[in-house]
Formats: C-alpha cells, sequence, structure tokens
C-alpha cells in the first residue's frame, strides 16, 4: 500500500482537537468539522469567514435541483441532466470588527487556537486570542445541531478584552451561497427581519430559516436584501467585560414545498421550545442521544488511542448522517459534508452502510430498504431506457432517478441492482420480517431478477450466460466480458428472488402477475443461473476479475509517487484502464459478501493475487482488504488496512478529505472491526465469530443489537466474553454450534 496518512489533529477517544489554526489544512478541517443530524449538514467553515480557499456549505437531505442544461447526448440511454443536493442557506454567517480592523484568521495575529469536537455532544467549540493594536481579545465560537429537534441549530459569538474595545457585528441569513462556488440554485421567495424564505425553480421544494438572537445590545439596523438579511450590533465593550451573543435557527426543509406562513408557523415553535431550553438544555439533549446510541453501538479498544479515536468519529459520523429520521432519506457517499459526489447514494448505502443499522437499529436499516422500494418505479423507468425489462436500480441517485451522465458507471454498472438484493436477502436473515417481504420486498425482487435476466445473454454457442460491456466495482477495467462480481452477484440475486418467488407466504398470484412472470419465465431464470459463467481455476483456486484480465500488463501499484494522488487527476483517463491495477476490491468483494461460500484456502489464494494490484483509490477498499486479511491470518496487514479505513479522513490518506467525509469508509470502519476483528458473518441464518486481537491492542469490546437484543462482545488476548439478555444467541464458533444465556466465555 503506498498511501501514507497526514496526521495533525491530537488523538483523544470523546474528543477532535486542533490546537494551533493550520491554514494550509483548512479546507480540510472544514470536513472534519463537520456537524450533521441527518435531517441536515453543516460543514465546520468560519462563520466569519476567511480570505483562504474554504467551501462554505450547508445542506439537507432530500433538497435537491436540476442542472441547469443537459449534457450534450444523441444516444439512447444516457442521462442527459443530472440532479444534486445543493448548497443552501448560510444561517451562521457573521462579519466581526474591533476597533475597525475585520477578523481574518488568515491575516490576523492570534495564540492559543483551539478548536474541539465533542463527539458526546455535536458541541464544536473554537476559540483563540485575537491580539490587534496592542490589545488581546479572547474569542470563543460555540455551534450544535439538535438531534432530537432536527431543524434546530445553535451558535453563540463570545468577546471578551482586558482593555475597552468597540465590537461590530453583523449576523446573516445569507441565501446567496454558491454550488461549487458558481451557481446559486435558489429562487427568492421572501425576506424579512430575521426570515430567509427561498424556492427552488424545477424541483419545487423550499427551505425557511429563522433565527431568534439574544443579543446584549439591540440591533443598530437591519439591511434585507433579495435572498439575505443583515443584523448589525455595535458596542463599546468594557475592560474584563464578556459580550455574547446567542443565535438559535430554525431551519424548515420541505421536499414539497410549504407556504411561507406554514413554514414560519413551525419554525416560531422550534424558536420557542429552543430558547426556553437554551443551549444548555440542548446541550443534554444531545449528550442523552449519543449516550443512548454509543449504549447500544459503541466500540472500545484499549491499547491503541488512536484507533480508539478512529472508530469513534466514525460512530459520530454515521449516527449524524443517518439514523432513519425518514424513511424517504439515504446516505450520501458525503453525507451532508461536502458537494463531491453530489450528495448522491451509491451502492454503498446496501453494501457497507446498512451493517452498522441492521445490528444496531432494524427501523433504520428497514428505512434504507423503503427508500429503494419507494423509488422502484424510477428503477423500472431506468431499464426501459437501457433497452431492459425489470428494475435497474440507480448507479448515483438522489430522487430514485440515474443522475450519474457518465455512460460507462451508468449504462455498465450492475452492482448497484444486485446490491439491493443483497440487502434484502441480508435484512431477512437478521430479522425474517415476513411483512416487509411480503409488501415489498418481493416485488422488488421480482423486478431485479427480470433485470438481470434481461440484461445477461447467452454466447454464440449457448453454452453459458453472463454479463457483456460491463463494469464490475473495479472501475478500472471498462466494457468488459464477464466480470466475475456481476456474475456471481446476478446469479445469486436471482436464485433468492426465484425462492422468494416461489414461496407463497410473500408471493401471490396477483404479484406475480403483476410481475408479468410465469413458472416458464422462472424456470428460463433458472437455466440461466446455472449457465452462469464463472471464471474459477480450481488448480490456481483463483477467480478471474473478468474475461481476459490475466492476460493485461501489469503494473507496480508501490511505484506510484504519492504526488499522482488522486490518479482521475494525475493520469489521462485512458491511461487508467490499460493494465492491471485495481482501483477497489472486485473479486474480493463478492468473497466477502457470501464469505461462507470459500473455503479459507481460496480466500487466501484471491487475496494474495489481487491485493497487491489495488491501489486503493477507493474508500470501498482498505476495510474489505483487512476483514479478508484477518480472517486467513494476515495479522499485520489486517491491522494496518483497518488504521487507513478509520483515518482516511483523519489523517487524508486519499488528499481529498477537503471535498467532505467518506461515508463508506467510515461505516466500513465499523465493519472493519465487526467482521474483520471479531470474525462475524451474517450471510447465513447462524451468526459465525471467529475473534482474532490485534497486536497493539489488549482489549475491544463490540455491542450490537441482534433479533432486538443487545449483545456484548470482550475479546481478550485468551478468551471471549459474550453477555447477551432476551433469547439465548445461537453462534458457529470453530466450526460448533454454541448457545450463550446471560453471560459466556469462549476459550480463544
Amino acid at each position: 500500500m503506498a498511501k501514507k496518512g497526514e496526521r495533525y489533529l491530537e488523538i483523544d477517544p470523546y474528543f477532535l482537537v486542533e490546537k494551533g489554526f493550520r491554514k494550509d489544512k483548512n479546507m480540510v478541517s472544514e470536513s472534519l468539522f463537520s456537524l450533521g443530524n441527518e435531517y441536515s449538514g453543516v460543514r465546520g467553515f468560519f462563520e466569519e469567514g476567511v480570505s483562504l480557499p474554504s467551501l462554505i456549505g450547508t445542506y439537507y437531505n432530500g433538497i435537491y435541483e436540476y442542472a441547469l442544461e443537459d449534457t450534450p447526448s444523441a444516444y439512447k440511454g444516457i442521462v442527459k441532466r443530472t440532479h444534486f443536493t445543493i448548497n443552501s442557506t448560510n444561517y451562521l454567517k457573521c462579519h466581526i470588527e474591533v476597533d475597525g480592523t475585520k477578523l481574518d484568521l488568515a491575516e490576523a495575529e492570534v495564540s492559543d487556537y483551539l478548536r474541539v469536537l465533542d463527539m458526546r455532544t455535536g458541541v464544536l467549540r473554537r476559540r483563540f486570542v485575537w491580539h490587534l493594536n496592542g490589545k488581546d481579545v479572547a474569542m470563543e465560537f460555540v455551534r450544535l445541531l439538535s438531534m432530537d429537534r432536527p431543524h434546530i441549530a445553535y451558535q453563540s459569538i463570545a468577546l471578551k478584552s482586558e482593555k475597552p474595545i468597540h465590537v461590530s457585528l453583523a449576523l446573516s441569513l445569507d441565501g446567496t451561497i454558491l454550488h461549487w462556488g458558481k451557481h446559486n440554485y435558489w429562487e427568492a421567495g421572501r425576506v424579512e427581519k430575521d426570515v430567509v424564505y427561498l424556492k427552488t425553480p424545477t424541483t419545487h421544494q423550499s427551505l425557511l430559516t429563522a433565527q431568534k438572537v439574544l443579543s446584549p445590545v439591540p440591533p443598530k439596523a437591519t439591511e434585507i436584501k433579495e435572498k439575505e438579511v443583515i443584523s448589525v450590533y455595535e458596542m463599546n465593550l468594557e475592560a474584563g467585560k464578556e459580550a455574547k451573543w446567542e443565535r438559535f435557527v430554525s431551519n424548515i426543509a420541505a421536499k414539497k414545498a410549504e407556504a411561507y406562513e406554514t413554514s414560519l408557523s413551525k419554525a416560531e415553535k422550534d424558536l420557542k421550545e429552543a430558547t426556553a431550553l437554551g443551549f444548555v438544555g440542548l446541550e443534554e439533549e444531545n449528550r442523552r442521544f449519543f449516550g443512548d446510541n454509543y449504549a447500544k453501538s459503541d466500540i472500545v479498544i484499549d491499547g491503541d488511542a488512536s484507533d480508539q479515536q478512529g472508530i469513534r468519529f466514525c460512530i459520530f459520523q454515521m449516527l449524524s448522517a443517518y439514523h432513519g429520521l425518514e424513511s424517504d432519506n439515504n446516505i450520501g457517499a458525503k453525507g451532508l459534508t461536502g458537494e463531491a459526489y453530489s450528495g448522491h447514494a451509491f451502492w454503498d448505502s446496501e453494501t457497507y452502510c446498512l451493517p452498522y443499522y441492521l445490528f444496531n437499529d432494524q427501523q433504520s436499516a428497514k428505512n434504507l430498504l423503503l427508500f429503494r422500494f419507494a423509488t422502484l418505479e424510477e428503477a423500472k423507468q431506468r431499464a426501459k431506457d437501457l433497452d431492459c425489462e425489470g428494475a435497474c436500480f440507480p448507479i448515483a441517485t438522489r430522487n430514485g432517478k440515474e443522475a450519474c451522465t457518465l455512460w460507462q458507471h451508468a449504462s455498465t454498472q450492475l452492482q448497484p441492482t444486485s446490491a439491493v438484493a443483497y440487502a434484502i436477502f441480508h435484512y431477512m436473515n437478521l430479522y425474517h420480517d415476513d411483512a416487509f417481504m411480503k409488501e415489498c420486498g418481493a416485488e422488488m425482487l421480482g423486478e431485479i431478477a427480470k433485470f438481470l435476466y434481461s440484461r445477461g445473454q447467452w454466447n454464440a454457442s449457448q453454452t453459458h450466460f453472463g454479463y457483456y460491456g460491463v463494469m464490475g466495482p473495479d472501475e478500472f477495467q471498462l466494457m468488459v466480458a464477464h466480470n466475475t462480481y456481476t456474475n456471481f452477484m446476478g446469479k445469486k440475486s436471482m436464485e433468492y428472488a426465484l425462492k422468494i418467488l416461489r414461496d407463497p407466504r410473500y408471493a401471490s398470484p396477483e404479484l406475480l402477475k403483476k410481475l408479468g412472470l410465469d413458472e416458464g419465465k422462472m424456470k428460463e431464470m433458472e437455466e440461466a443461473c446455472e449457465a452462469m459463467l464463472i471464471l474459477y481455476d480450481p488448480k490456481t483456486k483463483l477467480f478471474e476479475q473478468h474475461q481476459g484480465y490475466f492476460d493485461l500488463p501489469h503494473i507496480d501499484v508501490d511505484k506510484i509517487p504519492m504526488e499522482e494522488f488522486p490518479l482521475y487527476s494525475h493520469w489521462t483517463y485512458d491511461r487508467i484502464y490499460r493494465n492491471d491495477m485495481i482501483k477497489q476490491p472486485d473479486v474480493l468483494m463478492f468473497m466477502f459478501l457470501y464469505n461462507q461460500d470459500f473455503d479459507e484456502e481460496t480466500l487466501k489464494a484471491n487475496y494474495e493475487f489481487y491485493e497487491p494490484r489495488c491501489i486503493h483509490e477507493s474508500s470501498l477498499s482498505p476495510s474489505i482488504h483487512s476483514i479478508l486479511a484477518a480472517q486467513i491470518g494476515k495479522e499485520k496487514e489486517a491491522s494496518d488496512f483497518f488504521g487507513f479505513a478509520t483515518r482516511l479522513d483523519l489523517d487524508d490518506y486519499n488528499r481529498n478529505t477537503c471535498e467532505g467525509l467518506h461515508m463508506t469508509s467510515i461505516a466500513a470502519a465499523w465493519m472493519n472491526i465487526v467482521y474483520g476483528f471479531l470474525g462475524l458473518r451474517s450471510d447465513r441464518e447462524v451468526l459465525k465469530i471467529a475473534p482474532t486481537l490485534p497486536e497493539r491492542w489488549t482489549h475491544y469490546g463490540v455491542k450490537l443489537t441482534y433479533h432486538g437484543h443487545p449483545v456484548r462482545f470482550d475479546v481478550y488476548s485468551d478468551r471471549v466474553e459474550i453477555e447477551t439478555s432476551g433469547a439465548p444467541l445461537e453462534l458457529l464458533y470453530r466450526g460448533k454450534t454454541i448457545v450463550i444465556e446471560g453471560k459466556g466465555t469462549l476459550m480463544r
């Protein structure tokens, strides 16, 4: 693995701490100090602004717009107009002057700079001493997004000086922010004192932002613009006294536009309740929220503070990005922390993010599947666009429609569709939710099977079935035949769909009629599954990634200079495709998903062949390698990859954290411990564990929820302690089935 991190934050189990302002890391810090509550997210930008590269960003789950123009294309099936989550009103904006000098940390002389994110409460604090004209001004900024009251945000700004100073402060609600610094996608609705109301032109959504300011002095003036309202405060601050402004904000984001009066009424109610609670009350509510969630999903690591911080940061960000607040929300690849990937959800939601929720919150997990069911009609239309039947789920989406305008991804990558089938299978394995399967799952599986069958083809001699002109998870190989991941997952998805569709508990005659499926059609699908070409050599035990992969020119990925990352920015597009370098796990990915289908010897052979060829240009990558390395006894590699996965953003391994956090890597880090070091497998009816302990750890504890009951695993060098409540816990351990009731100890 050629990549190395650049660590600059302090190590602490519950805090992110930046001591001293790093100008060169400004945008990286903006991402790392982001806050979110699923409903909305805000980057950690300086509210007063700074004359450095910066991305001022506030985003709302489900608030999006379409591009201004089509992407030119005369070809059928290519998406012409994309959509994306849009940057929204900056409700933290302020302008600060002391004795006529504007605060700008790029230019100001400061000392004792400290920025701290408390992962127990979601409170972000920043403080420093500003030196100007012989005066030392102590400043503190605090912000919070409420987890229980998702509309509510809080901000405070405090100043104190040992000498008299004149303070000028302007607080803004600014709806003029440019998306990607290029265009503002909002139309002006109505602006009044302390209120900005905006609407989207094509998606017909609305955002009302209202504030209540608690100030030591009344506003000197209020300026109302087309999309911005500014309140100006001025005061002479006495020596040794503190001046503090508190701003409570309510953001009413309506996925179907609400009238101004309706949104304002909601905001006024929110603000009345929030101001009555005050900051202390809001902070305490957040403390309870995170405390309750850590109580059922925390991971404790003894022996390495860096790893402990890394995994807790990941859990904190998972809870911030998504916790099942609304069933029409999903998890964007960047969460709500930046504009890269346009706020789109990818197949990562089902393969990487879902497991965390499966083992912590059934309703949140179910809601992720319900998002796909709610957008089934869009997936069916996409299949038609591609001259296929059934439902083709998009490679990138916010509203269920395909948003990716790059045909090589949107038209050739089938993994989002097979990932939905796998997610249904995985969910049912753990929860046996017959009502969900009958009402939603069976129909989705039927449409998925129709698509996968219609997209596949028989070869010229009719001896085998498979997929031509596809791109697998490894996006460095384009338009290949028989990508083994695609063929394998297509086979598994259709087989599972056929099993469900032949089960009268789930598939009624009415559903089969709606799907247009009869036994004859299902028999054709069954024959295709039996004839699916899986490129496997029983002598070497290797799966060939796709037809012809073994003949590609070889490249030593460890010799690529760090300065050439990310590769998409430094290599021509066609150069990337002309060798056997792998972007992310492909063969290893399906061997992880259906892990118990493969013996350890086969896993080891494929890991040792493909790992040296992987450049990890995707956050999907390091965790899967770590998980499999732990399984086959490569403990050092497992440990190294784990550090990469948990700290991919914290230490900026890919040199692109500035664009936003990698939610997939964050979710995968949790998997890395649970599926990697604990060795948990959930691809069959009975859970399997195979615990290992990294050399640098003395102990780790994992909390899960299984079948609605809390379970705790504590792994030591010589034993595994298990505690469960409710029903007895059945586990497969070292090839034997064991049952734990209450507490039990397994010797390692």
